[in-house]
């Protein structure tokens, strides 16, 4: 293997699971397989909600146990893959994470390293002023939700790991040495996945590439380290401080985080292709971008690697 390979030589083991069915048709039923289990999850789950009330409110995600509930569907779909997994590749859970305990240690390392550089980014400015209308939760309640909410985000990034940087990163890397196919693939279709967190076309291809980025992040970690560990960690760290810490009242996915911005009506924004080109676009695109290449740089130096 080439020399500029050399880093990511725990990539060799970290793939071999993968090696013995290979075929282009196999990875083509799974990602079908995959996007199923993504839509028939909730499905299954408001199925047991009694009432239209509770069903509404699970799908706007806007109070703290709608929200819990929404992040622990994605443990649904991770059941569903994983069951699909052993009858198309006849292999299991495991094999898509790496050595369990060293994973353990990665994730521990890396969640508290990025954690602790996002929570000194916090204290620079732009800071969280209640002269901007912002409101804070009991801090109490918010506090005993925590454990749960930090347990539901593990379900929710650990479902998007083992299917974008585990099963999809093996199996391409099985049919091509080229990053740009094991690496930049998987990354793209993360990236392409969270479109639809951003309103409208400016704001959801600001958010496809910083999911790009992240994702591009997130698969250089798993090769460095040969597990799904790193990678957990890095995003599981974004993700506390993306759901957790801030929101907006009345935004989906809002009910855990402890301060809420006041809401506003999106639909006034223009969201236009245009608005890319625009200075407020471009630097907002590149605050994200860079925040991600400090959160990659903290993991490779607690790593080492």
């Amino acid at each position: 293997m080439a020399s500029d390979q050399t880093p990511y030589a725990a990539h060799r083991g970290f793939i071999a699971p993968a090696w013995a069915r290979r075929e282009l048709w196999r990875i083509g039923l799974m990602v079908i397989g995959f996007e199923l289990a993504f839509q028939i999850a909730p499905e299954l789950v408001t199925a047991l909600l009694p009432g239209e009330a509770l069903v509404s409110a699970y799908y706007e995600g806007i109070t703290g146990w709608a929200t819990l509930l929404q992040f622990a569907t994605f443990g649904v779909t991770a059941v569903l893959f994983v069951l699909l997994l052993r009858r198309v590749h006849g292999r299991g859970f495991w094999s898509l994470i790496g050595a369990p305990g060293q994973a353990l240690v990665d994730l521990w390392r890396v969640g508290i390293a990025v954690g602790g550089i996002l929570l000194l980014l916090e204290f620079l400015p732009p800071w969280i002023s209640a002269g901007d209308g912002v409101e804070m939760r009991n801090i109490a309640g918010w506090l005993v939700m925590l454990p749960l909410a930090l347990l539901v985000l593990i379900i929710q990034v650990g479902t998007e790991e083992i299917y974008f940087r585990g099963y999809l990163q093996q199996q391409l890397a099985c049919l091509s040495r080229s990053r740009l196919v094991w690496m930049l693939v998987p990354s793209a279709m993360f990236g392409a996945s969270h479109y639809g967190n951003g309103y409208g076309v400016a704001d959801g291809t600001i958010w496809t590439v910083w999911a790009t980025i992240l994702g591009l992040a997130c698969a250089d970690l798993t090769a460095r380290t040969g597990t799904l560990g790193a990678a957990i960690g890095l995003h599981l760290a974004n993700n506390v401080f993306a759901l957790l810490i801030v929101g907006v009242q009345g935004w989906p996915s809002s009910g855990l985080a402890l301060f809420l911005y006041p809401p506003f009506d999106r639909a006034s924004l223009d969201t236009s292709a245009a608005m890319l080109a625009t200075p407020a676009a471009i630097f907002e695109l590149l605050f994200m971008c860079l925040t991600v290449l400090i959160m990659w740089l903290a993991a490779r130096i607690k790593l080492r690697r």
